[in-house]
C-alpha cells in the first residue's frame, strides 16, 4: 500500500503537538524537514520518524518509543 505524502499544512498541524517519547513528555518539530523530529521536552532524546508515521502515532495514542 502506498501512503500519501503529507502536505505542508498537515505537517504544520503536527508541529508543537504534545506527545510522549519513551515515557517522557515530548513535542514534534521540523515542519520543513523531510522527517518529523520528536524530542523530549526535559530530556536529551530526539528521534526522527516519517511524517506519515508520526501522524499515525499521534492519531492513535501519541506514544512514540525508540
Amino acid at each position: 500500500m502506498k501512503y500519501k505524502e503529507l502536505s505542508q499544512t498537515e505537517k504544520h498541524e503536527l508541529v508543537g503537538i504534545d506527545c510522549i517519547l519513551d515515557g517522557e513528555m515530548a513535542r514534534i518539530y521540523g515542519r520543513l524537514n523531510k522527517f518529523a523530529t520528536v524530542a523530549q521536552v526535559d530530556g536529551p532524546l530526539a528521534l526522527e520518524w516519517s511524517w506519515e508515521t508520526a501522524k499515525k502515532i499521534i492519531d492513535n495514542d501519541g506514544k512514540f518509543s525508540s
